[in-house]
């Protein structure tokens, strides 16, 4: 009889809803973020809803954190139970949160660009990639002062090379590189030139374009670009030529007399999809054969969003370094 009347007058500690609900939502972002990230990279998702459901995601995350502060409020205060659902939802929720705070600060830290390229005054043109852009994404413009002067504070070692190499020994090693990234080439407009490159990689040399400052220079650069199927200008009888008028600027800490008066372009267009979440960049590599060598230019485009986080940058300055280690026989 004692024992029973001992049970009757337990009193039975309430679980908190909160600490419940933190489980859930953590539980639930876990998969939610897979289904949305999977979805996007094979096309099952366009990328306006993929923010849309990232944003979801996140205010999922914080609602959990806010939930388990919650639960051990109402633990410590009350006694209701909960503790251990809390700590695991908070703990789930701060994981799954990284690599936006990561992201938070990249926006904070870096400028708010999302073009960037080896030359400012004169970036590479698009051509082929038109076709495959919609009026929804990022426009190509030419980039305002602020912005050149926010790109050029920011990455610094962002800049063009020239290579004392054949145009089209420059052009197979860019095409290679290109490839070896898994990027999908959209266009590319082949060099003459089938020489084989020096193994040995003597006397080649890597050279940063730029002035005493180490600011890129502004190049003397062809006025329009070879569009495919048309007559290319300047032939009476349509044909098309591979020679182009350059304008005629002398960049600063160049001399005047270096200045080629007539140069070959080349260009080579892929698309870059991005690790994580798959969102694409287009891209475009502008080669310029120049009497002792070859001038290499490249630009780096997002197609969404008001910020590239950086990425863009990045991918230039290692396709840039990979390049220089490449043509002097360090790579392969």
């Amino acid at each position: 009889m004692a024992g029973y009347v001992e049970r009757m007058t337990r009193v039975e500690r309430p679980r908190s809803k909160a600490a419940v609900w933190c489980q859930r939502l953590a539980v639930f972002c876990l998969p939610f973020l897979v289904v949305v990230i999977l979805g996007h990279r094979f096309g099952a998702i366009d990328t306006i809803s993929t923010f849309w459901m990232l944003g979801l995601a996140i205010l999922m995350m914080l609602a959990s954190l806010a939930a388990g502060c919650v639960g051990f409020y109402e633990l410590w205060n009350y006694g209701h139970k909960g503790g251990i659902s809390s700590a695991r939802g908070m703990l789930l929720s701060t994981v799954l949160l990284v690599p936006f705070l990561y992201f938070a600060a990249q926006a904070l830290l870096l400028p708010q660009i999302y073009d960037v390229s080896t030359d400012l005054e004169d970036p590479p043109v698009y051509d082929a990639v038109l076709a495959q852009r919609s009026e929804s994404m990022n426009p190509f413009v030419d980039p305002s002062e602020a912005q050149k002067v926010m790109q050029l504070q920011a990455y610094p070692r962002l800049t063009a090379r020239r290579y004392p190499l054949d145009t089209g020994q420059v052009f197979r090693e860019v095409v290679a590189l290109v490839k070896d990234r898994d990027w999908t080439i959209v266009a590319t407009e082949a060099a003459p030139g089938q020489a084989a490159i020096d193994a040995e990689g003597s006397g080649l040399v890597a050279k940063p374009v730029v002035d005493a400052s180490g600011r890129p220079l502004r190049l003397p650069k062809p006025r329009w670009r070879p569009q495919r199927g048309g007559a290319l200008p300047g032939n009476a009888d349509g044909s098309a030529s591979a020679q182009f008028e350059t304008v005629q600027v002398s960049p600063v800490g160049r001399d005047p007399a270096t200045i080629v008066a007539e140069a070959e372009e080349r260009y080579v267009e892929a698309v870059a999809t991005s690790l994580l979440f798959g969102f694409e960049s287009d891209l475009v590599v502008r080669l310029i054969e120049e009497e002792d060598g070859t001038l290499v230019d490249m630009r780096s485009t997002s197609r969404w969003g008001a910020h590239d986080l950086g990425s863009n940058a990045r991918r230039v300055i290692d396709f840039m370094n990979d390049l220089d280690l490449s043509l002097q026989g360090l790579r392969r």
